[in-house]
Order: C-alpha cells, then structure tokens, then sequence
C-alpha cells in the first residue's frame, strides 16, 4: 500500500517515464490495482507519447474540473476519468489504469480548489476495502511547488527524479532545499519521507548524489534511451522488453520504495500518534 509522489527537475530528467517503469513492474495484486496519475500542472504527456494517441483524450484530469462544476462528487467525477493502460493478461492483467494529465498548463488554475480534495482522495482510494489502489503521481518539475503542493505534502514518499550528471545535480541542490521546506509546511500531520531516484547517467554515483544532495538514493534505474524511448514516445517493444535491464531495474526499485513508505507509516499511524490525533481532531 503505497501512495509515491514523484518529482522532476528542469532538463527532462525522465519522471513519467520513470512512473511509467515503475507502474508496469509493480506487483499488480489480485484485490489492488495500480493507479498512475499524471498530476503535472505542466501538462500530460502519455496519451501522445506512451499511447501514441491511440485513446480518446476524452477523459482525464482536464476534464474533472468541468465535471465538478455539475452536481457530482469528486469521487463520482474521479473514477469516470480513468482509464485502463491494457486489457492484455499477459501484460497487465488489466489491473494497471491511468489518469491521464492536463492537454496544456493554461488548465491547471481550473484545479486549484480541488487539489486538496484530490490528494484526500488518493490516500482514501489507497485503503478501499475492494480495488484498493497503490498510487503513482507524477507532479512533474513544478507541482510539488504551487498550488499542487499538497499532493506531495499528502503522499507516503516523495522521490526527486535526479541524473548523476551536473546539470542534474546542480538544478537538485538549488531544488531540493525548497523541497524539503514544502514538505514540511503542512503542520497538522507528519511529513512524508524524501528520497532521490537516481538515473545512472553522469559522473555522479550513489554515494556522492547522496552527499550532495542529502537524502538517501532509494533506487537507481540504468540510464537506457532506447527501451526508455518505449515508455516516453511509444517507440516499438523489442522481444523480451519486459525483461529488459530498466524495467528489472524499476521491479528491483520497487521493493526499498515499499520499505520507506512502511517506515513512514509505522510511525505515522502507531497507537501513540493515532490517539493524539484523535485528540487533536476532537478539539
């Protein structure tokens, strides 16, 4: 059960791509599904790329404003916006679905009341008793930071996408800093837990990304542009792509991403802290 929040810098350093990985590997149980949301006030960028234009760009987070201003519930109005990546068994299982992002930036202010009540939504769809969800969000390089902020500040884990190259790490270490602050500006609840994701490209290493920076490297995704290429542009899948070194990477990475979001959790819903907050909620 897990609720990540993925978070990217300027130079494209591959955060819907690295969803996208990390969504096909992760363990798609029989009662769970995977959601990704593409939560970018930036704009979306799957239905063109990944999907080739294949689905309709008839639903999705630019439509759910719109549906709101009606009489439906955000949570009415939410499960109508998503969509099923495949209905390929081999693939999938179906059990892989996507909300899919804005089609430009102009539409993210049509949004700025229900951000709140969206990042409420996803911890709530994350603990449904039936198709409980583990969710991906990708906030892109400039969500975490306006007024989408709370998706982050609601989430288990953050990852900042980072390059082990210095224009990466250059934009990480003037980032990371206000980063740090956002997560912590929300006082009523404990703050999520931050962590890098490294992509193995540059001469930075593990060690030395995590000195610079100051934060664990959680995981390493190998630096591959044409099985990334899958993923980000919908380029052909050769044989055995799911095999491939990044996407056994992205299935490696998935098990210490569930570690820290245990971690968090065990602290943040122990008796002590429940019951003060019970008390906190009662005043």
């Amino acid at each position: 059960m897990a609720v990540v929040a993925l978070v990217g810098l300027p130079g494209s350093p591959g955060v819907t791509t690295t969803g996208l990985a990390l969504q096909r590997s992760w363990p798609a149980e029989e009662d769970r599904r995977v959601l990704f949301a593409e939560c970018d006030p930036d704009g979306g960028s799957v239905l063109a790329g990944a999907l080739q234009g294949h689905l309709a760009a008839d639903v999705g987070l630019r439509n759910l404003a719109v549906s709101l201003r009606g009489d439906q519930s955000l949570q009415d109005a939410f499960w109508r916006q998503l969509v099923r990546l495949s209905d390929d068994t081999q693939a999938n299982d179906g059990r892989h679905v996507l909300l899919p992002g804005l089609s430009v930036h102009t539409q993210a202010a049509s949004l700025v009341p229900e951000w709140a009540q969206l990042a409420e939504l996803f911890v709530g769809i994350d603990r449904m008793p039936q198709h409980a969800h583990d969710v991906l969000i990708d906030l892109g390089r400039s969500g975490a930071f306006g007024p989408s902020r709370v998706l982050a500040q609601r989430a288990d884990l953050v990852l900042m996408v980072v390059r082990g190259t210095l224009r990466s790490m250059s934009a990480a270490k003037g980032r990371i800093g206000v980063l740090k602050q956002v997560l912590q500006g929300d006082q009523s609840r404990p703050a999520p837990a931050l962590g890098l994701l490294l992509v193995g490209e540059g001469s930075y290493g593990r060690r030395e990304v995590e000195q610079e920076l100051e934060a664990p490297v959680v995981a390493v995704l190998p630096y591959r542009p044409a099985e990334a290429a899958v993923l980000s542009d919908g380029a052909a899948e050769r044989a055995k792509f799911a095999k491939s070194p990044l996407l056994k990477a992205a299935a490696d990475a998935v098990t210490p991403i569930r570690q820290h979001v245990a971690s968090r959790r065990k602290v943040l819903y122990s008796p002590v802290r429940q019951r003060l907050e019970e008390v906190r909620r009662a005043r």
